[in-house]
């Protein structure tokens, strides 16, 4: 399991363990029963806008985004990948991948080798981006740390199962 499969996991947790039905449910900040709003997508999006708040939060003394930490943390475990299969690990199509590549890459934390005849082009961590990510690691921890002490160990584990077979929507595998 990927670290960024993680970080999304733990972002959706919160909306499918812990969902409250607000008395007022014509007020902006009403949550919704499953009765009043059974959309999946809206809750998936909502608690992934709360944890990546958290996480937003915890690393706000960076350069480097909470979304841009698993880009440099895949690319420190895996070495070298294609645009397209570091994509892939993301959950992202490639165009989206490359867009969010640019700033890692003006700072120099990424290299991405030119195009070649027949070579995808490949992005490589670089020093300054292992340095980065070593900076950045007791930030994630912190907030790793965080949610499963607000979620609980057990809430965070079954989060983490329930996650990776949504995942898999649309997938082959599915």
């Amino acid at each position: 399991m990927y670290i960024h499969d993680v970080c999304f996991f733990v972002t959706t947790l919160e909306a499918l363990l812990h969902m409250k039905a607000d008395k007022h449910p014509s007020s902006p900040d009403a949550e919704f029963t499953p009765i009043d709003n059974p959309c999946n997508l809206f809750y998936l999006r909502r608690a992934a806008r709360a944890v990546s708040k958290q996480y937003r939060a915890a690393m706000k003394d960076s350069d480097v985004e909470a979304t841009q930490f698993s880009v440099l943390y895949i690319l420190s475990k895996s070495g070298a990948l294609s645009i397209t299969d570091l994509a892939h690990r993301m959950g992202l199509d490639r165009t989206s991948m490359s867009r969010n590549l640019t700033p890692l890459q003006t700072h120099g934390y990424i290299s991405v080798s030119d195009e070649g005849m027949t070579r995808a082009r490949e992005v490589t961590i670089t020093e300054a981006g292992n340095k980065a990510l070593q900076d950045l690691m007791p930030m994630w921890r912190k907030a790793q740390a965080e949610f499963s002490a607000h979620m609980g160990e057990a809430d965070t584990a079954l989060l983490i199962e329930l996650l990776g077979r949504v995942a898999t929507i649309g997938s082959k595998d599915y």
